[in-house]
């Protein structure tokens, strides 16, 4: 007989001459081989049954890793759930925006339901309950900081709610939930470590099965061929011809078939790690194909539906105009798209290009959509923070001016004026640093007077002495306090007891109850064993500071004594002004 084989557009032809092949005798088959037969087909169904439990074992050990997985991206996402709720509290407080509540009210659930998948599967572990428990505990407290801000901030008590911001138990809060996050997180990391190192014993001992299998195989196989051929040598050599066509046939369809899945491996993974998310539609706009699930949809259930049954209203038409526009014109097009889904705010950067069929006509469109949402975000923050920079400068840079007035009006020469002028920017400067350095909550009073004690801050103990409690002021209080300072350390160097050896300073500061019960503090500074002191003939600019302007902004009392045996000054002060740490 004859037969063809079609390969590549080759027509291979393979003659069977079975009138010619050679006549075989009938050889004597050997008894031993029924049973060694028996005996390969018994260890290769023993290897075979090993093979399936260890597979079993290995599903049962993905399985496990999975859930650690799963619950330590749940204990991330109860973090980014929180910093959600901080930032649109932060913005709200800030703005009183009500679009930053949005993620504030969100984070409630992102919390709780990160918190469910976390609780799972732990079982009677006596450790993960406890961190679970704690992450709940320090998150609902953590929630509910935030939400007394909130609600002080409706009611117009941003003061009242500014307070709480300030006062660092949030930060406290917020720190101890990372910690427990952290050791949570590096619990279900061991986990998944044991199970990834269980898994490896697993295939190991699954590819010595398989292997025994195969071999197993291999002998029965060659048992059996050995066996065979003495039968059926004559077929052998007429199959001969229709083997090689087969074998080469069967290597182009493998090797078509791995290019084939190495471009789809390729196209899956470029699409999971750009984030795009790719999409064909028909010229009636009706969905094809597309790579994810969108809007609470999956994938399949997207297909085959049209653009307004699946992109959220009002928001379809401005969709549906970009993709008309394309199938009209035949041109790619490009553009930002705003979406609201389920109170949540999205962005997307679409691109749109014409899909064309075999003779180049124009079938419909394939889009890829791109979510930019994070960085509009960032873009919105950068704008909010840029415009406290902008605030904050001209604040200080009014300071400084006025610093600048008042110290020309005081100076007898340019180069006084220079001396002076630059002092107290300084002193101003050495102010902002303490208050940059503690994320401008307020400044440390001790470092504070250290920081407008300049070259004399190193006779602190000896010539200096500081007394008083670790306390910190707010911030604006903390930068004319800080310019009194220098004032008073300039003119003890100049005039007072830091211009002599002998000299001696003690600046000391108490908290104390006021006549009305109010919370009060009390800052001195007391010069003695310096030149005998007079009250100056003239009130400059450092008087001013340190008697008017310093009060005002503290709302406090100034009281200043010009004693002969050394200039004493002292502020009384509202505990309104202090930092609760």
């Amino acid at each position: 007989m004859s037969g063809a084989k079609l390969s590549d557009g080759e027509l291979v032809s393979v003659e069977y001459l079975t009138a010619d092949a050679p006549s075989v005798s009938e050889p004597r088959r050997a008894g031993w081989i029924p049973f060694a037969v028996v005996a390969g087909f018994v260890l290769l169904a023993m290897t075979c049954g090993l093979a399936g439990l260890l597979a079993w074992q290995s599903v049962r050990a993905t399985d496990a890793m999975r859930d650690s997985w799963e619950r330590r991206r749940a204990a991330t996402l109860m973090v980014s759930a929180l910093l959600n709720a901080e930032t649109g509290q932060r913005g709200y407080l800030l703005t009183q925006d009500p679009l930053y509540l949005e993620p504030y009210a969100e984070a409630g659930k992102s919390f709780a339901s990160a918190l469910t998948v976390a609780k799972g599967g732990i079982g009677e572990s006596t450790r993960d309950n406890g961190l679970v428990d704690e992450m709940r505990r320090t998150g609902d407290a953590k929630l509910a900081e935030l939400a007394l801000t909130v609600d002080l901030m409706k009611t117009g008590k941003l003061a009242e709610a500014m307070a709480i911001v300030t006062s660092g138990y949030g930060k406290a809060l917020m720190d101890l939930f990372r910690v427990t996050t952290d050791t949570f997180v590096e619990a279900r990391e061991d986990d998944i470590a044991r199970w990834t190192a269980t898994q490896r014993d697993l295939s190991v001992m699954l590819s010595a099965a398989i292997l025994t299998a195969l071999v197993c195989v291999a002998g029965l196989g060659g048992l059996l061929l050995w066996d065979s051929r003495r039968h059926f040598g004559v077929l052998r050599a007429r199959d001969q011809s229709l083997r090689q066509v087969t074998s080469g046939l069967e290597q182009r369809l493998a090797r078509r078939n791995l290019e084939l899945s190495l471009v789809n491996q390729r196209f899956d993974a470029a699409l999971r790690t750009s984030g795009v998310t790719v999409m064909t539609q028909d010229r009636d706009l009706v969905f094809t194909w597309i790579s994810q699930g969108a809007w609470g949809l999956p994938a399949g259930g997207i297909v085959g539906k049209s653009e307004r049954e699946v992109t959220p209203e009002p928001y379809a038409a401005a969709v549906i105009a970009m993709k008309r526009e394309v199938l009209d014109t035949g041109r790619p097009t490009r553009g930002d798209v705003r979406v609201m889904h389920e109170s949540q705010e999205y962005w997307f950067e679409l691109f749109i290009d014409p899909m064309r069929g075999p003779h180049g006509a124009i079938d419909g469109v394939i889009s890829g959509a791109v979510q930019i949402t994070r960085h509009k975000q960032q873009q919105a923050h950068i704008r909010l923070l840029m415009r406290e920079i902008t605030h904050r400068s001209k604040n200080l840079l009014a300071v400084i001016e006025a610093i600048m007035r008042q110290t020309m009006g005081n100076s007898l020469s340019l180069t006084d004026f220079e001396e002076r002028f630059s002092a107290r920017v300084h002193s101003l400067a050495g102010a902002h640093d303490l208050l940059v350095n503690d994320d401008w909550v307020g400044a440390s009073l001790r470092e504070l007077v250290r920081s407008q004690l300049g070259h004399y801050s190193d006779l602190v103990g000896s010539q200096i002495t500081l007394e008083g409690e670790e306390i910190w002021v707010n911030p604006d209080p903390a930068q004319h306090l800080g310019m009194a300072l220098h004032e008073l350390a300039t003119n003890a160097a100049k005039y007072g007891a830091l211009s002599t050896p002998l000299g001696t300073v003690r600046i000391a500061w108490t908290g104390f109850t006021g006549a009305d019960g109010s919370g009060q503090c009390r800052l001195s500074w007391e010069e003695a064993g310096g030149p005998p002191v007079a009250p100056p003939a003239r009130r400059g600019f450092g008087r001013v500071v340190i008697e008017r302007t310093v009060a005002r902004a503290m709302q406090g009392q100034v009281k200043l004594d010009f004693a002969p045996g050394g200039l004493r000054w002292a502020i009384e002060f509202p505990d309104s002004n202090l930092v609760t740490r």
